[in-house]
């Protein structure tokens, strides 16, 4: 039986945003656009996958035109953007997200609880698709979920020592992307089960692609799991020393249109 070319085979691609996709400088250029475009129209399908939130998301994927599918919040949640449909989701428990709540508020931290398409912030908002959470609404959040809680701040240290408290305490997943170098740092919390990685599988079974006619590329250390899940896992050359050592190729920087480049050779 004859090799099938790749050209011939139906290929999942996921796509982190920030130092993946995005230049530095946040935005994309039409070189990239026009390329992954170009790979749709193949018959591949191209999803962003990202830490962001979903109404974030949904705007990185309708600006590539890859907006049918999208994985948000760290993995937590699939999204079927044309339909308006959760595929599948995952949630930090109500009780978890109680003590939570009540440990930044004691301590004073600013934390974001993502739900659903909104953001419930402490302390202060930042855009419109966030609303200040205080103990009045608290059970609204409770109610519609809670994906993903993000803690944020200028006070490194105490961000640090919460950060260490939840490891200790908490049987749930600790992601963090922060640099010290910038002014706030963070870190985000989401379900044990929930990572990029397991995003990516359920979403290859439920498009029936096989797993090995999959393709991460991604430049953090939150994208590892979705390069080892993927059959072919890809970061750009900016990315951390840790996922550069698991990927399967380095391709150039996010600020040298490495996604545009790699997926011309791999497709086009």
């Amino acid at each position: 039986m004859q090799n099938r070319n790749i050209n011939d085979m139906r290929y999942l691609i996921a796509i982190d945003s920030d130092g993946t996709l995005r230049h530095s400088d946040g935005t994309i250029t039409s070189i990239t656009k026009d390329v992954i475009n170009s790979v749709i129209q193949k018959g591949n399908i191209v999803v962003v996958c990202t830490a962001r939130p979903r109404y974030h998301t949904s705007k990185i994927a309708n600006e590539i035109n890859a907006n049918q599918y999208f994985i948000s919040s760290n993995g937590t949640e699939i999204f079927d953007n044309i339909n308006n449909e959760i595929i599948d989701c995952s949630y930090i428990s109500s009780d978890d997200c109680e003590k939570i709540f009540e440990d930044v508020s004691n301590m004073n931290i600013r934390a974001i609880f993502v739900c659903d398409n909104t953001e419930y912030v402490t302390q202060f908002t930042r855009n419109d698709s966030q609303t200040l959470l205080n103990n009045n609404n608290f059970c609204e959040v409770l109610s519609k979920g809670v994906k993903q809680i993000m803690i944020i701040g200028s006070d490194k240290e105490k961000i640090k020592k919460y950060k260490q408290e939840v490891e200790e305490q908490y049987k749930l997943r600790i992601i963090d992307t922060s640099n010290d170098k910038k002014e706030e740092i963070w870190f985000s919390i989401i379900s044990k089960d929930a990572s990029k990685g397991t995003a990516l599988e359920k979403l290859a079974n439920y498009l029936s692609i096989p797993i090995q006619n999959t393709i991460a590329i991604g430049n953090d250390n939150n994208d590892l799991s979705m390069i080892k899940a993927a059959g072919v896992g890809v970061a750009v050359s900016n990315a951390t020393i840790v996922l550069k050592n698991n990927a399967d190729k380095i391709i150039d920087s996010n600020d040298e249109d490495g996604i545009a480049k790699y997926l011309s050779e791999m497709f086009l």
